[in-house]
């Protein structure tokens, strides 16, 4: 014969079914189906079973997991907590930081199960030491402070070492814990011989000095003496990164740590604890040549390793090196490091040299980065160049030339993306004008571009610009080398007036070809703008050049592809013109482009002449008359104002008497067309309904009660 609770264990849903059921009912039922369980398991929490509560414990976590609020389950938790069985108490443990928070009614209840568990065995007050780590608050850590402290001394070294976790949680919620309870602490850890404790104690300095930083004197003879004697490397790079952030507090404390970090540099065959002293070293010891030095030796070997991420580490400890002179000794290293490496860790070697290229290892990085650049980083590599020649103004730069007329064109075949295009033409732009005496050799920079775009103009590839000109309803796909192509001829113009005849006879030879006015359709208006200057520039210089029919032609040629209206308007303009070859109209538009427009100056306005007859240092008459002819021209205005304004108000008010008028009339010609219809009601109308209301009154009261009470009242 079965008892009731086996019964129920039998007919008991277990977690599968209510995962199952969850996900097969529909959205409609959901708060049907979540408020049956919910009554489900509060039944079930009752139990005598372990098992049946246990059941009932995973699904308040799936009901938690679907966002369901199981606050009302805190006291059954908090129960559960201090269980006889292990399996339940850890579940309702794991389950505690759902239902527990600062305003928790169970609080005390809580810290008493607490104080229960830790005089348990050490497995259960280890689970429990978990618990208070995770759902910690200013209460529970002032009531269970001083039994934290006390299994920091327990016997086994997995207590020690969670209390003393949970102790860096309750200092960190509570300052005012730490005075008279940390030094119990540490003269706990220097008798402590368990390489775990002994971490867990170094992470609980670390976030000691978060929260306190002045206390970081107590922590500099224990430090020490675990560096001087400890031999696990674990611990070791536990005790160097502490160390980096008490150097940061006391630099003489550096010095105590010269000899141990050149030992453990020099015995050591970790790669961990290498790069940890070596990222130490390169940032807190450069004044220790010696030590430095060894550190750097090590450092190559890591740039050189065949392992990436070793690689990897190398190049994030030379991030740390703070001047250009520091990396130019790592930088054969770093070269021949990118020839190998990834492509994060040549985005890593890129932006070191974006940080410390000078004029002393610009061209080597220049010609360089040229010359391996591949299809994966080809992008960033022509960003980081482009960076490093304009950066602070082009200070690295000191062969402007060889940059204009090596690098420039080379950089310009590379680039295949729009970004770097943009970042090409403004290049361009700037260092034409920021550095002087380089327009003269603005022909041959565009000759050496050009030439390549027109050989490979016929297929012009990669992502596009898609551009909808202003005014029309004309769209296009601005390419990589349109933009650029664009830029040159713009280049080419503002340097007209200073090309030879040869020059600019060969422009105009490469501009006749058939596919340059057939791929380049958006720089037709700049082409054509070119074309002018270049036309006025051979007239005035020979005009009887056998390429001036070419270059009519050509013009003519433009404005038959031109869409854009007021573009049109100009080339008709220039059309016209070469038609008629005025000599006046001409040496006009000559002397248009003859100077170039000077810089704007701040100080450009005190050298403007003043007018003849002008002293500009006596001082101005003041004519009374025109002063009071001015006061009485607005007085005259302000009277004028004010009598239309007491006009526009007295028709104002007509009108609004006028619409009372009229409504009023309306009025009485509606109770007119009424008063028939009111002559015929009857006066004496018969009721044709009665209201019982002894009816409506509840069993037992009648009108009679409720007559007499209002009467007494």
């Amino acid at each position: 014969m079965f008892h009731l609770s086996q019964m129920d264990q039998i007919f008991l849903k277990s977690l599968a079914d209510v995962v199952r059921t969850s996900r097969t009912t529909s959205q409609y039922d959901k708060l049907t189906f979540t408020t049956q369980t919910i009554a489900d398991i509060k039944n079930e929490l009752q139990s005598r079973q372990e098992s049946v509560r246990y059941q009932a414990l995973l699904k308040l976590f799936f009901l938690a997991m679907e966002g369901n609020n199981i606050r009302w389950a805190e006291f059954q938790i908090i129960n559960l907590m201090g269980s006889g069985d292990f399996q339940l108490k850890l579940g309702a443990q794991l389950a505690a930081h759902l239902v527990i928070d600062n305003q928790s009614q169970g609080l005390i209840m809580v810290t008493n199960v607490f104080i229960k568990e830790f005089k348990s065995s050490h497995i259960e007050c280890s689970s429990t030491l978990s618990c208070l780590g995770t759902i910690a608050n200013k209460d529970l850590s002032d009531s269970l402070l001083s039994h934290v402290l006390k299994l920091t001394t327990n016997t086994k070294p997995l207590i020690r070492k969670k209390a003393i976790a949970v102790l860096s949680k309750i200092f960190t919620i509570n300052p005012l814990n730490i005075p008279g309870n940390l030094e119990m602490v540490i003269q706990q850890l220097q008798k402590e011989t368990n390489i775990s404790v002994l971490a867990c104690g170094i992470s609980l300095f670390c976030s000691i000095m978060k929260v306190a930083p002045k206390l970081y004197p107590l922590f500099l003879s224990i430090v020490y003496d675990q560096i001087s004697k400890q031999k696990s490397n674990w611990l070791l790079i536990k005790l160097v990164r502490i160390s980096n952030k008490l150097i940061s507090l006391e630099p003489r404390f550096q010095g105590k740590l010269i000899e141990h970090y050149t030992r453990l540099l020099n015995q050591t065959n970790s790669k961990s604890l290498q790069y940890e002293l070596i990222y130490s070293i390169m940032r807190h010891f450069k004044n220790h040549s010696q030590l430095y030095e060894s550190a750097g030796d090590i450092l190559k070997q890591f740039l050189n390793h065949q392992d990436p991420n070793l690689r990897c580490l190398g190049l994030e400890c030379l991030t740390h090196i703070s001047t250009s002179v520091g990396l130019m000794e790592f930088q054969e290293q770093i070269l021949e490091s990118f020839k190998k490496s990834d492509y994060f860790s040549k985005l890593q070697i890129l932006q070191l040299f974006k940080d410390f290229t000078n004029q002393n290892n610009f061209q080597t990085v220049i010609e360089f980065f040229l010359k391996y650049s591949d299809m994966e980083s080809n992008d960033k590599i022509i960003e980081s160049l482009i960076f490093i020649i304009t950066k602070d103004k082009f200070i690295n730069v000191d062969d402007p030339e060889k940059l204009l007329l090596v690098y420039i064109p080379i950089i310009a075949q590379k680039i295949d993306s729009i970004d770097n295009a943009i970042r090409f033409k403004e290049l361009l732009f700037e260092l034409l004008t920021r550095v002087p005496g380089l327009k003269v050799y603005s022909d041959q920079l565009c000759n050496q571009i050009l030439q390549t775009y027109a050989t490979q103009s016929d297929s012009l590839q990669g992502p596009t610009l898609n551009i909808v000109k202003r005014h029309t309803q004309l769209k296009y796909s601005l390419n990589h080398r349109e933009i650029i192509f664009k830029s040159l001829i713009m280049i080419v113009g503002e340097s007209v007036k200073l090309l030879k005849l040869e020059a600019l006879t060969n422009i105009i030879k490469f501009l006749e070809q058939l596919n340059i006015l057939n791929c380049y359709e958006s720089s037709l208006s700049d082409i054509d703008s070119l074309l002018f200057k270049i036309y006025i520039q051979i007239i005035k210089s020979d005009p009887e050049n056998q390429i001036i029919p070419q270059m009519e032609q050509l013009i003519k040629n433009i404005y038959t592809k031109l869409h854009n209206i007021s573009i049109v308007k100009i080339s008709f303009f220039y059309e016209s013109l070469i038609q008629i070859k005025s000599r006046d109209q001409l040496q006009q538009l000559y002397n248009l482009f003859e100077e170039d427009l000077p810089p704007i100056n701040l100080e450009a306005q005190k050298l403007i002449k003043p007018p003849e007859g002008l002293d500009i240092n006596k001082s101005f008459q003041i004519d009374i008359s025109e002063i009071e002819k001015i006061k009485n021209t607005n007085s005259d205005y302000i009277e004028q104002k004010q009598l239309i304004q007491q006009q526009q108000q007295i028709e104002q008010n007509q009108g609004e008497q006028q619409d009372q008028n009229s409504e009023i009339q309306i009025k009485v010609e509606n109770e007119e067309e009424l008063k028939p219809l009111n002559n015929k009601i009857d006066q004496n109308a018969n009721k044709i309904f009665i209201i019982n209301r002894d009816e409506e009154l509840p069993p037992g009261i009648n009108q009679d009660d409720i007559n007499k009470f209002k009467e007494e009242e």
